[in-house]
């Protein structure tokens, strides 16, 4: 569903989530699984808002939610309701509103120390135990920055600093992670300075309503979480198929000639396109199979790949589409050479009518509402598809 796709409207979906559930609900071939989530703050909405992107992905999710701050309860102690609950995914939602016990400035580094292990053991303990009880995956948030700093620029420098506590915290648990199968860490610090940690951190749903963040950032979180989730049973897609002209270069070739094409460090709109192209080739690097749909002659689509200036080169990709046919059919030729399912593909392309049509004709393909072309990025590494 297009709205659920980075950038949707958080304020939209909050607003509309009873109706895009119901119209998912629909949708075929949906896999159940139970998901427990353990909040150390309100998550009624989180739950909410998670649902409706798990739908998306193809998984109807049906969830444990345990009481108002109760995480350490049900995770070490257990109850009947949660026990009896059988997750495949436990997902711990806690923040730096769940540390309890941070620095003082009359604390030595020695009392530091020993804070930090203690705030880390609780959690260890928590894992451990439900590791113990359960064969679940567990998914755990890390802990986002402070909204104020005591110390200013030092408070990520000096012992005393909850940045510098919280750095050190987060570290020990990407230690865990990096040793532990089935732990995977939910990034809040990356997604609250995303979002823009004064507007995360907003008092009045904390003081209010027990949300460590504010609501219209629930949407953001939970699509995060949901895209490990839906990674965990391969629902990532596996490759892209992109468009040429004013997509991997600035210009187009046919018209213009390979020698007038943006791209490069000479003028700032190559820089741009030199950018992008550069990112595809990191997401090469990572097993993305990547692919060209271009309405062009085959002899100036190899011409400007082959542009001194240029990344990718035509032996990048493992299949060329450069013609005059449909794209949606050259997408489905593509699919049936590699002998993928269409769902796997990411459709990249300037044109927002080529883009709707492979959409509309393409069951299952994913193209992103990518805009300026200093955006293609963002936009494509934010909807986390792969």
């Amino acid at each position: 569903m297009r709205e659920l796709e980075y950038p949707f409207d958080a304020n939209y979906l909050l607003k509309n989530r009873r109706k895009i559930k119901k119209e998912l609900l629909l949708s075929p071939n949906l896999i159940e699984k139970n998901i427990a989530i353990l909040g150390g703050s309100t998550t009624s909405e989180i739950k909410n808002m998670l649902e409706i992107f798990l739908l998306n992905y193809g998984i109807k999710p049906n969830f444990y939610e345990s009481e108002y701050n109760k995480f350490y309860e049900d995770a070490v102690f257990g109850n009947e309701e949660f026990d009896s609950f059988k997750p495949d995914i436990i997902y711990i939602h806690t923040t730096n509103r769940n540390i309890m016990d941070y620095p003082t400035m009359y604390d030595t580094e020695e009392i530091i120390k020993n804070k930090l292990e203690s705030e880390y053991a609780k959690f260890e303990k928590i894992w451990d135990k439900l590791y113990e009880k359960f064969n679940a995956v567990i998914i755990q948030n890390n802990f986002e920055y402070p909204f104020y700093r005591l110390l200013g620029n030092k408070d990520a420098v000096d012992i005393h600093g909850k940045i510098n506590f919280i750095t050190k915290l987060n570290q020990m648990f990407y230690d865990y992670a990096n040793k532990t199968s089935n732990f995977y860490i939910n990034d809040i610090n990356y997604i609250s300075s995303l979002y823009g940690l004064d507007k995360w951190a907003n008092q009045f749903y904390w003081h209010m309503y027990k949300y460590a963040l504010e609501v219209p950032a629930i949407p953001y979180l939970s699509f995060n979480i949901a895209n490990i989730i839906k990674s965990i049973y391969g629902k990532n897609k596996k490759a892209l198929v992109l468009d040429l002209d004013n997509t991997l270069w600035g210009g187009i070739v046919g018209d213009d000639g390979v020698e007038n094409l943006a791209i490069g460090q000479e003028v700032p709109s190559g820089q741009v396109f030199s950018e992008f192209q550069n990112y595809i080739k990191e997401q090469k690097s990572i097993g993305v199979i990547l692919n060209i749909n271009s309405k062009n002659e085959y002899e100036n689509a190899i011409a400007g790949l082959n542009h001194p200036e240029g990344t990718l080169k035509p032996d990048d990709f493992i299949i060329i589409k450069a013609n005059w046919n449909p794209k949606n059919m050259n997408i489905k030729d593509i699919a049936e050479e590699l002998n993928l399912g269409a769902d796997s593909f990411v459709f990249v392309d300037d044109n927002p009518a080529e883009r709707q049509i492979c959409r509309d004709y393409v069951e299952g393909i994913s193209a992103p509402e990518i805009d300026l072309p200093e955006n293609y990025i963002r936009i494509i590494d934010h909807n986390r598809i792969f």
